[in-house]
């Protein structure tokens, strides 16, 4: 259907059903607006603040890391567990 035959077809309805379609279009725009919106927020994801403005990827990042000590005695630890779990 054609810009012109949709405007034809509008024209000829009645005011209340004038008053629906309008309703519609505007449903239909807050619709695409929305939609815009939330594929821009999923390519566009904020980072929520912390206080003093740290991010909290820099706080992660930074955060404390394991030894290759402390990483032997887990892997011990998990190998014993496993060990008496299968007796």
């Amino acid at each position: 259907m054609t810009d012109l035959q949709l405007y034809s077809e509008i024209s000829s309805l009645p005011s209340d059903l004038k008053q629906e379609v309008s309703d519609f279009v505007a449903f239909l725009k807050q619709k695409s607006k929305r939609k815009e919106k939330s594929s821009d927020a999923v390519n566009n994801v904020e980072e929520p603040s912390v206080d003093y403005n740290f991010k909290i990827s820099d706080i992660l990042l930074t955060g404390p890391v394991f030894s290759e000590e402390q990483v032997q005695k887990i892997e011990q630890t998990r190998k014993s567990i496993n060990e008496w779990r299968t007796k």
